[in-house]
């Protein structure tokens, strides 16, 4: 049996010495680390992450932003995988020849890969199979047997990528390792494609490790009518977390492709009064006093509270003598923190959403 790799402990000016993280997309993703882009459905994500992936493919900037800028493609193609979890037959057959040919990349420079089936990233085997199929991939096709240079995976959708319940701590703890051998063993960066609940777009699906453990957060909010959709940097853990853009989906080669807008923009939360504050101060003493976890799909990763131990704490706040203008007071909080993103209920539950920026 092999000795393990011995630790390497950095000195003072080891840590000096390390290097600025590097931009895949100036403003939006970095080299060799994780993102997440998340949404409710039908939101267009997977349109997105395509036009995200395709564009560090082809080596051109997204939508004016700077892609790979220290890149040598002298010797190797900048390359992407796609991980289609939910098959790969539209995404192979459609999307992605749809955005080539609207942007009209020469067929010698398509260079994304596609693995058109779930895969169990909690599962050390698969994560393994996974590393070596990027380690050993070839354009056998290129007239000049070029070797791609990974850049990117995605993985298309976050729930088809486990073996086990996405609740489970068990099952986040070990899925988390899993994308960290990939970044460690590979050196590429990987996005995860992830559905919010219907109830709370502010956050995915799952266990609160997930959450936490993504270097970058984009959150998409899409208007399927109106066939448009915002892309909004929720979180960069080290770099400014700025930016926005808005695109309108243009059909293509039976396909969507993104195109920018600047008149799209997200929605903004609106500012809160002082008797909205109120409200919100009595819901965090309600969560303290009271509050519960839940498990399951439909709840947060947090704490909740019911809805009338939050009116309990809400009317000790209040100055108000009138039963019924207490009632009404509470009516109006509790709707304009609901319509304005700040809270989220289920089942007479409530919880606070908590999105990175200053609820109040």
């Amino acid at each position: 049996m092999s000795k393990p790799e011995p630790l390497k402990i950095l000195s003072y000016a080891d840590m000096k010495d390390l290097p600025e993280p590097a931009w895949l997309i100036d403003g939006l993703i970095q080299e060799n680390t994780t993102a997440l882009m998340f949404g409710k459905s039908n939101s267009f994500k997977s349109f997105l992450a395509i036009d995200i992936a395709l564009s560090v493919a082809s080596h051109r900037p997204w939508h004016s932003h700077e892609v790979l800028p220290d890149f040598d493609n002298s010797h190797a193609l900048p390359t992407v995988l796609i991980v289609a979890t939910e098959g790969g037959n539209g995404v192979g057959r459609k999307r992605i020849p749809a955005w080539y040919d609207h942007h009209n990349v020469p067929e010698a420079e398509r260079t994304a890969f596609l693995y058109p089936r779930e895969i169990r990233l909690d599962v050390a085997d698969d994560v393994t199979a996974l590393i070596d199929a990027v380690d050993k991939a070839e354009f056998s096709q290129h007239p000049m047997s070029y070797y791609p240079a990974f850049q990117l995976i995605v993985i298309d959708i976050f729930g088809g990528s486990m073996a086990g319940s996405e609740i489970e701590d068990k099952t986040a703890r070990a899925w988390v390792h899993g994308i960290q051998r990939i970044l460690r063993e590979t050196g590429v960066a990987v996005l995860v494609v992830a559905h919010a609940p219907y109830q709370d777009d502010s956050r995915i699906r799952g266990h609160s490790h997930f959450w936490g453990s993504f270097d970058t957060r984009l959150k998409v909010e899409g208007d399927k009518g109106a066939m448009t959709a915002t892309l909004t940097v929720e979180r960069h853990k080290d770099a400014d977390s700025a930016g926005s853009w808005g695109f309108r989906l243009t059909p293509s080669g039976g396909s969507l492709v993104p195109e920018m807008d600047s008149t799209i923009t997200a929605a903004r939360k609106q500012s809160l009064s002082p008797k909205n504050r109120a409200a919100l101060i009595a819901l965090d003493d309600a969560l303290q006093a009271s509050g519960v976890r839940k498990f399951g799909q439909d709840w947060p990763p947090c704490n909740v509270v019911q809805v009338e131990q939050w009116r309990h704490h809400f009317y000790l706040h209040s100055h108000e003598d009138a039963p019924d203008t207490k009632r009404q007071a509470f009516n109006r909080a509790k709707n304009f923190l609901r319509d304005g993103g700040h809270i989220q209920f289920y089942d007479d539950h409530v919880w606070r959403c908590f999105d990175g920026k200053a609820a109040a």
